[in-house]
C-alpha cells in the first residue's frame, strides 16, 4: 500500500510538472503581430519595422526614421552585439517585426535562424538544419543566406539544400517544408523569397556556374505548394530558344541572385537574371536569352509581359542581377513609371515599366572599356574590339573586373534627396579563358582564368545618381572596393554602409560628406536596416565578409590590407544613448 501510495504521488507530482513546464513554454512564446499581405503592401506608412528584404517592394531600401539624423549620428554607439557562431560569410538583412528580429546565420554544415529582442539581443529562439554532405560545388563557395521572409505568423528560410522551410514565428518549430529543386544538380537558395499577396516569388543561386537551367516559381505562402514555374532559359521553340545553339540551353544558366521587385498597380514583378553557363561564350553561341536580363513577370500566372536583355552572348561572367529599382521619372516634363538598375557591366539603365523600353542608359563608373556605350535604337552595347578571349589564347585585361562595377548589395533610393546611392567599383582584370572544358553533374561548369588589377589609388567609391538622367550628383570616395558595402538612406538625411576596411559610416545624404563613424574591425558582408523598438531608433548590420576576398585580391597587392581582416560573422546594434 506506501508503495502505491509513493506511486500515485510520484506520478501526480510528474504530471503537474509537466503541466506547468508546458504552460511556462506557451507563456514564453514570441509575442508576434501576423505580417499580412496588407502590411507588406503598405510597408511605406510603417516606418517601425522591417518586415521585408528592400523594406518595400518597390526595392528602395529607404527608412524614413528620423531621430538619427545629421544633427546627432556623432552620438551614435553600440547598443549591443551577436555573435552568429560561424566564420565569415554572412550576408544576412534582419528582418524586424514589432520588437522581434529574424536573422540568419548559413554556412557549412548548417542554416540557423535566430529570433532575438530586438531592443536587447536576447535570444527568444533558435533554428538549425542540418545541411547535406553532399553540397555541391557553388553552394560551398557561396554558402549564405541573405535574410527570411514573413508571412502572417510564419518566417520563410532558403536553404543550401534548395527547400524552402516555413516556421513558427513564435516558436522557431517547422510548419512545412518544400522541396524547390534538386540540390544535387547544383541548384541553391541564399536570397529570400518576394511575398506579394500570398505568393513567395524566388528563383535560384548556382545556374550560372553549375551548367544548369535557371528558373522563376511562385508557391503558395500558406503551404508551401508551387503555383507557377517559368525558365529563364527556354527550350527549342519556345520563345528566345532560338538563341541558343545546339543543346547549349540543357547547361544555359541564368541564376537569380536577389528577391524582385513588384509594382502592386500593375501586378508586375521585376526579376533580374545572371549569367551564362559557361562563361565561355564560343560554347553556347547567340544571343542566350533571358541570361542578363530583367523579366517583367504577371505575379499571378508567372507569364511574362516583356523581357529586356542587358549583355547578349556574355562571355565575362557580367551578372545583371541587380534589384530594378521602381520609380516614377521625369522625362521631358512627363511622369514616367519606370525600373532603373545600376549593374556590374558598369552601365546605369532606366526602362519604361509599361513595355520595357529604353528610356536611358550611361556609364555610371570611371573603369569600363568592354563597351563604348548602349545603341539606344536596338538597345544592344556598342562592344568594343578585342575584348572577347579566345579558348585557350592569352588572358586581356579589361575593364570591369568580373566582380563589377558594383555587386549584389542593394542601392537605395531616398525620396527626400530624389537620389539613388550605390556602391561602385573601380577595379579592372585580367582575363582569359581555358582551353577545353566538359560538363560534370554537381561540379562548377566555368573555365576562366582571372586576377583583379586596381589600376588607381581607390578602388572604388559610394555615389549617389540622379535617376531622372544617371548623372552623378557627388560621391564618397573609399580606399578599398565597397564590394559588399550595402547602402540604406534615412529620413534622418544619412547614408549608412560599412566599409570593407572596418569602418560602420554615416554620410550627408545631399553631400556626401562624412558625418560620422566608427570602427567595429569587421569587414562588410551586407546592408543596414533601421527600425524603432521603445520608441527608439536602431540601426542593425551584420559584419564579417567572405574569406573568398583572399582569393580575390591575393594578387592586387593594393588591396594587401584587407586580406588580415577579422572574418567573424557578427550582427552590430547601433543607436543614441538612452
Amino acid at each position: 500500500m506506501l508503495a502505491l501510495l509513493r506511486r500515485t504521488l510520484f506520478l501526480t507530482v510528474l504530471v503537474l510538472l509537466v503541466a506547468s513546464l508546458g504552460g511556462a513554454g506557451a507563456q514564453d512564446a514570441v509575442k508576434w503581430t501576423p505580417v499580412t499581405d496588407e502590411r507588406l503592401l503598405n510597408a511605406a506608412k510603417d516606418p517601425n519595422n522591417w518586415l521585408q528584404y528592400y523594406r518595400t517592394q518597390d526595392g528602395w531600401s529607404y527608412s524614413p526614421l528620423a531621430q538619427i539624423n545629421a544633427g546627432n549620428a556623432k552620438r551614435l554607439q553600440i547598443k549591443w552585439m551577436k555573435s552568429l557562431g560561424e566564420l565569415g560569410e554572412q550576408q544576412s538583412f534582419p528582418m524586424v517585426n514589432n520588437g522581434v528580429m529574424i536573422v540568419t546565420a548559413a554556412n557549412i554544415p548548417h542554416n540557423t535562424v535566430y529570433a532575438l529582442d530586438a531592443a536587447t539581443g536576447k535570444q527568444l529562439w533558435k533554428w538549425t538544419k542540418k545541411t547535406p554532405e553532399d553540397l555541391t560545388a557553388f553552394a560551398r563557395v557561396h554558402p549564405q543566406s541573405r535574410a527570411v521572409a514573413l508571412y502572417e505568423n510564419t518566417v520563410i528560410v532558403p536553404t543550401l539544400d534548395a527547400k524552402l522551410v516555413a516556421l513558427d514565428a513564435r516558436t522557431g518549430k517547422q510548419v512545412w517544408e518544400t522541396t524547390a529543386a534538386d540540390y544535387k544538380d547544383g541548384y541553391y537558395l541564399n536570397s529570400p523569397p518576394l511575398v506579394a499577396r500570398g505568393l513567395l516569388i524566388i528563383g535560384p543561386a548556382g545556374p550560372g556556374e553549375m551548367g544548369i537551367r535557371g528558373w522563376a516559381a511562385a508557391f503558395d505562402a500558406k503551404t508551401g505548394k508551387e503555383v507557377w514555374r517559368f525558365w529563364t532559359v527556354p527550350e527549342p521553340g519556345q520563345p528566345g530558344g532560338n538563341t541558343w545553339e545546339g543543346d547549349s540551353w540543357q547547361r544555359g544558366g541564368g541564376s537569380i541572385w536577389l528577391p524582385p521587385t513588384y509594382d502592386a498597380q500593375s501586378d508586375t514583378v521585376f526579376f533580374a537574371t545572371g549569367n551564362p553557363s559557361p562563361f565561355i561564350d564560343a560554347v553556347r553561341k547567340g544571343d542566350n536569352l533571358y541570361t542578363n536580363s530583367v523579366l517583367a513577370v504577371d505575379r499571378a500566372t508567372g507569364k511574362v509581359k516583356w523581357h529586356y536583355q542587358y549583355v547578349p552572348a556574355d562571355a565575362w561572367d557580367f551578372d545583371t542581377m541587380n534589384e530594378h529599382t521602381v520609380l516614377t521619372l521625369k522625362r521631358d516634363g512627363q511622369d514616367v513609371p519606370a525600373v532603373v538598375s545600376f549593374h556590374k557591366p558598369g552601365f546605369v539603365t532606366a526602362l519604361d515599366r509599361r513595355d520595357g523600353k529604353i528610356l536611358y542608359a550611361k556609364k555610371f563608373t570611371k573603369s569600363v572599356d568592354w563597351a563604348e556605350g548602349i545603341d539606344m535604337k536596338t538597345g544592344r552595347p556598342i562592344e568594343a574590339p578585342g575584348k572577347r578571349p579566345l579558348m585557350g589564347g592569352d588572358k586581356i585585361e579589361m575593364c570591369p573586373a568580373l566582380l563589377g562595377s558594383r555587386n549584389w548589395v542593394p542601392s537605395s533610393y531616398s525620396p527626400q534627396t530624389g537620389l539613388v546611392y550605390v556602391p561602385t567599383m573601380d577595379l579592372c582584370m585580367k582575363y582569359g579563358y581555358v582551353k577545353e572544358i566538359k560538363w560534370t553533374r554537381g561540379l562548377a561548369y566555368v573555365g576562366i582564368a582571372w586576377e583583379v588589377v586596381q589600376k588607381g589609388e581607390n578602388a572604388g567609391a559610394i555615389r549617389a545618381y540622379n535617376p531622372n538622367t544617371g548623372d552623378m550628383a557627388w560621391e564618397h570616395v573609399t580606399k578599398a572596393p565597397p564590394i559588399h558595402s550595402g547602402l540604406l538612406s534615412t529620413g534622418g538625411g544619412l547614408v549608412l554602409f560599412q566599409t570593407m576596411e572596418g569602418q560602420f559610416r554615416a554620410l550627408d545624404a545631399k553631400t556626401g560628406k562624412l558625418v560620422w563613424e566608427h570602427n567595429n574591425g569587421q569587414l562588410a558582408s551586407t546592408g543596414p536596416v533601421s527600425y524603432t523598438v521603445n520608441g527608439k531608433q536602431h540601426i542593425a548590420v551584420v559584419v564579417g565578409g567572405k574569406t573568398r576576398i583572399r582569393g580575390w585580391f591575393a594578387a592586387e597587392r593594393k588591396l594587401d590590407h584587407l586580406l588580415d581582416m577579422n572574418f567573424n560573422g557578427l550582427l552590430v546594434v547601433y543607436g543614441l544613448p538612452d
